[in-house]
């Protein structure tokens, strides 16, 4: 590595560097207590490998290498590259970068959801280039009988895209619900995880992508948001998950205990009740194509949805 990194995100577990769009993404254990980047190698590592079995729409980020902080060789090549206040050895993981949105999306995002007054600094924002997109879709900016937003600081790093939002872009909302839903089937019934405090975001496809873990992943393209894939990142959280009715039981613990991601039951406006119906049916079907229909395993689906429908 000979490029200067730039920080490019910051989370409970650490910082995040990379040099280019295109380039590595490194990921420092530099953050806050309890939170292991190991555990998140492998549970990424078992999430690539699940992918891996049949066709899936996700992309996951490759993952190149787990280095740790006494691996003084690594260390020793790549150090300089980090900017003084971050040299110092510490566990750290390597993976592609998920690329960020550009420009043009970026303003038309800006223009149209940013404080008229905070527009110019943050079109010029240099951290604000590094847009990815949350797509919320268990959630809506307003609340029945108010009529002011729920956010009002602004952001394009990890920016939250609300249902109403998607709806408003023109957005294929039950699309992604069905990438959602899959990709948790193939988590939990074939990497065997919980999904706990994963992240999706939406964010161009690589342009290395067919060379990747994500070659067969859905590329989706839109008016607003150009060509772009659902992402899926951050396992460190991620616990294994046994194959019966505790497993699923710990598992309804973490779709609730995430950001709104995924579509929600139970809610007033039609729209969403809808999308979570497109949400289940998919997650019931692809779950049925996973699992040995005659197999102890066949119920636990099913009872996945209904513990989720009684949580609502």
């Amino acid at each position: 590595m000979t490029a200067e990194l730039r920080r490019i995100g910051q989370g409970f577990c650490g910082t995040v560097w990379a040099s280019s769009p295109e380039s590595s993404a490194f990921k420092r254990e530099d953050g806050g207590p309890g939170r292991s980047l190991y555990t998140d190698y492998i549970m990424h590592m078992r999430a690539l490998q699940s992918l891996s079995h049949q066709d899936h729409r996700i992309c996951v980020p490759a993952c190149h290498r787990y280095v740790q902080n006494d691996d003084k060789d690594w260390w020793d090549t790549n150090m300089p590259a980090f900017p003084k206040d971050f040299q110092i050895p510490c566990n750290l993981l390597v993976t592609d970068r998920i690329p960020p949105f550009p420009e043009g999306v970026r303003n038309t995002i800006v223009e149209k959801y940013c404080p008229p007054a905070l527009i110019p600094s943050i079109k010029s924002s240099k951290p604000d280039e590094d847009c990815l997109i949350r797509p919320y879709l268990g959630r809506r900016r307003h609340v029945p009988n108010q009529s002011h937003f729920r956010f009002q600081a602004f952001s394009l790093r990890n920016f939250p895209l609300h249902v109403d939002q998607i709806e408003e872009l023109q957005l294929d909302g039950a699309l992604y619900a069905k990438i959602m839903a899959e990709t948790l089937a193939r988590l939990y019934w074939i990497a065997h995880i919980d999904a706990n405090d994963v992240e999706l975001v939406l964010a161009p496809p690589r342009l290395d992508q067919a060379k990747t873990g994500c070659a067969g992943a859905l590329t989706i393209h839109s008016q607003i948001l150009r060509n772009h894939c659902v992402w899926l990142l951050d396992f460190d959280c991620c616990k294994p998950m046994s194959q019966d009715k505790t497993g699923v039981e710990q598992a309804v613990a973490a779709f609730y205990k995430n950001d709104p991601f995924y579509p929600r039951p139970g809610r007033t406006d039609e729209r969403d009740q809808r999308l979570w119906e497109v949400f289940k049916d998919h997650f019931l079907s692809s779950s049925a194509a996973i699992l040995d229909q005659k197999g102890p395993e066949a119920c636990l689906p099913d009872h996945w949805v209904a513990l989720v429908e009684q949580r609502c």
